[in-house]
């Protein structure tokens, strides 16, 4: 990957060729298996039966 490096008054930006542009592009999108475990996680946690309660119902059974 040949990159180059320009200043434009305090700012660095990086040029590359395009082909590595898109396949850096590519591997941004894609998932980890971390990821794939906190999806799985978080939908297991939304499926569960243990619901939240809102607190106005909390204050409801508890007489406050």
């Amino acid at each position: 990957m040949t990159v180059q490096t320009v200043k434009l008054g305090r700012s660095e930006f990086v040029l590359l060729p395009k082909k590595d542009f898109t396949r850096l592009q590519r591997r941004a999108g894609e998932l980890t298996e971390q990821d794939l475990g906190d999806i799985a996680e978080s939908q297991r946690r939304l499926a569960s039966s243990e619901r939240s309660i809102p607190l106005s119902e909390v204050r409801k059974r508890l007489g406050l």
